[in-house]
């Protein structure tokens, strides 16, 4: 089977890639720093390098192609996040269509549902519904809120043991660890017997509010963390000075007016829904803590 995959040098492209060639499948890897992925050329991979809003190359280094794996990567410095996003979704529709793809698996978001709303995922919206008229066959992944997000609150934690976030402790958030995403996305790519538009949510053991996240990451690091809710206005220098935009920022503040409304929540209704393994203390223990003493 042949496999395209787009952003392999990202957690969930990466750790994608290693199962598929550990199964034995031939990889095209749309990559724009090819460097970072020749390990992956000498286990066999064809490197295709280019830009994926690069509709010439996108056509071209999927032809012939069984099945795409699309993530759209996101652009921290762009001017209108949404509009990029569908930019990109348009281009992989392009190439969807000129090669007759057979089989795409999309990882969209948790609230993808939702036209707005939802901060970043409003594009991912879009997106779904681009792939949806090219594909015959379309999976969209829906997975929860990433543990890797709290990587941006170590120092804070590393200071004073809290976590600064704008919405209230009491909210309640899907979550997972995304090492637990590239499983289930293989699995999906060598299968061939679905059909159709299908959705499948995906998030860790246990669904935490804000706070009982807080506890889990003490427990896995070995002390006290605490969530503090704060204003947006506290928030916004923290993002500009991490290397968003002015606008992307804004649409990252959406992100938790959603959480903190239950848009960006499960649609549950003709969707398929899967836990996954890793928990939260797993993850502070295994990830978070040796970064915090590294």
């Amino acid at each position: 089977m042949k496999i395209a995959i787009t952003t392999p040098t990202g957690h969930i492209g990466h750790s994608l890639t290693e199962i598929l060639l550990e199964k034995g499948q031939e990889l095209v890897l749309l990559a724009r720093h090819p460097q970072k992925v020749q390990g992956f050329a000498q286990r066999g991979a064809t490197i295709r390098q280019g830009s994926l809003d690069d509709q010439q190359f996108l056509v071209g280094a999927t032809k012939g192609v069984d099945a795409l794996f699309w993530l759209t990567p996101p652009d921290y410095q762009s001017k209108d996040l949404r509009a990029y996003q569908v930019r990109l979704g348009k281009v992989a529709t392009l190439a969807i269509r000129e090669n007759r793809i057979p089989r795409v698996v999309n990882l969209s978001s948790v609230g993808a549902q939702h036209a707005s709303g939802t901060g970043p995922v409003e594009g991912l919206y879009d997106v779904e519904k681009l792939l949806e008229e090219a594909a015959e066959n379309v999976t969209h992944l829906r997975p929860a809120y990433f543990f890797e997000n709290y990587f941006m609150a170590l120092e804070a934690i590393k200071a004073n043991g809290q976590i600064f976030l704008p919405v209230s402790g009491e909210a309640r958030m899907s979550m997972i660890a995304t090492k637990d995403i590239a499983p289930v996305t293989g699995d999906r790519l060598l299968d061939t017997t679905w059909t159709g538009r299908n959705v499948i949510e995906l998030e860790g053991p246990a669904r935490l509010s804000f706070a009982e996240a807080a506890e889990q990451i003490g427990m896995g690091i070995g002390r006290p963390v605490q969530h503090v809710q704060v204003e947006e206005d506290q928030v916004r220098p923290f993002l500009k000075q991490a290397g968003l935009s002015d606008s992307v920022a804004e649409v990252m503040l959406g992100l938790y007016r959603g959480i903190g409304s239950g848009r960006v929540a499960f649609e549950g209704k003709g969707a398929t829904h899967l836990n996954t393994a890793t928990s939260l203390e797993e993850f502070a223990r295994k990830v978070l803590k040796p970064a915090l003493e590294g």
